[in-house]
């Protein structure tokens, strides 16, 4: 995840687009395989003094300046443009990566920032409407139909348009959508609910005639690294966690983020693969400074080595 201000790693930064785009060269310098921005028009919560950069004008940017990684939205609201307007971005954005961007898309949930940007919040029925009328037209045609691509990077400018990942995990609407429309889906739940979300995919698949492994399931943690278990017990009893070190312990094994020590994060990140996990969408703690991605970078290099080279990034 770019270092891009939606949860205040920008506050103080003068030269916004600057930071930004040091952080996704050095992402692509380690072999990262995307780079991924909040759709957010606000820093969560809302704060005066951090700068925001804008998705849409800042993956063209980004588009410009990178040659390598795959470009994302994590995800675009549906709500907040007209759904042709959103797929002539993406087909546009496509172009102008030469074929690397992935357009995420969900129905969108922060009340306040509809607010803020005088867009009516309207029922979960009809925004889930609205994702799924801007995954059929990014699928250029009425109907949609879903893709048989597995790969992110590897399939980048075939003239295919873009991939399309759908964020989030309702089961009446969302997932049922994911499987009509996408390439890839994206959750931020623990190894638990990734493994249920991942029977109740595999069901939805099977009955729509499409095989589960061609809709590729992805996972969005934070990340944190802590020297020892003393550092991380000392961090989750802080006053600011406002929560039990016990309470802090189970809202990060639930939500699925990466905190902890090196060898607890690897263990998580291998129960996540071990579920069917394929890609790590990962917002560093360590944001505006890079020490999060070098430090990524070393947990996925140690990996590889003890597997004997067939790790994953």
């Amino acid at each position: 995840m770019l270092a891009q201000g939606w949860k205040g790693e920008l506050a103080g930064v003068e030269r916004a687009w600057e930071v930004a785009r040091e952080w996704s060269d050095c992402a692509e310098e380690l072999g990262f395989h995307g780079v991924w921005v909040f759709d957010h028009f606000q820093p969560y919560p809302a704060r005066d003094d951090s700068p925001l950069l804008e998705a849409w004008s800042t993956l063209a940017a980004l588009s410009q300046v990178t040659t390598r990684v795959v470009l994302g939205t994590l995800v675009t609201c549906a709500a907040y443009r007209p759904a042709a307007v959103t797929v002539k971005m993406a087909r546009n954005l496509d172009a102008l990566s030469g074929g690397r961007f992935c357009l995420g898309a969900g129905a969108g949930w922060d009340e306040p920032e509809f607010a803020a940007l005088g867009i009516p919040f309207a029922a979960a029925a009809e925004r889930s409407d609205r994702l799924e009328e801007l995954l059929r037209l990014a699928r250029g045609s009425p109907s949609g139909s879903p893709s048989a691509r597995v790969g992110l990077a590897g399939d980048a400018g075939h003239g295919r348009g873009p991939l399309v990942l759908v964020g989030g995990d309702g089961e009446k609407r969302t997932l049922p959508a994911a499987v009509r429309y996408a390439d890839v889906v994206n959750w931020q739940v623990g190894p638990a609910g990734f493994a249920r979300k991942s029977r109740v995919l595999a069901e939805l698949c099977e009955s729509a005639g499409r095989d589960p492994a061609s809709l590729r399931r992805t996972h969005a943690p934070n990340f944190q690294l802590f020297d020892s278990e003393r550092a991380y017990a000392h961090w989750r009893q802080h006053p600011d966690r406002g929560m039990s070190s016990r309470d802090v312990e189970a809202y990060v094994r639930g939500r699925g983020a990466l905190y902890g020590t090196a060898a607890a994060i690897t263990a998580t990140i291998e129960e996540f693969i071990d579920l069917g996990c394929q890609g790590f969408m990962v917002y560093c703690n360590s944001a505006p400074e890079p020490s999060g991605l070098h430090q990524l970078k070393s947990l996925s290099s140690a990996n590889h080595r003890s597997d004997g080279g067939n790790g994953s990034d």
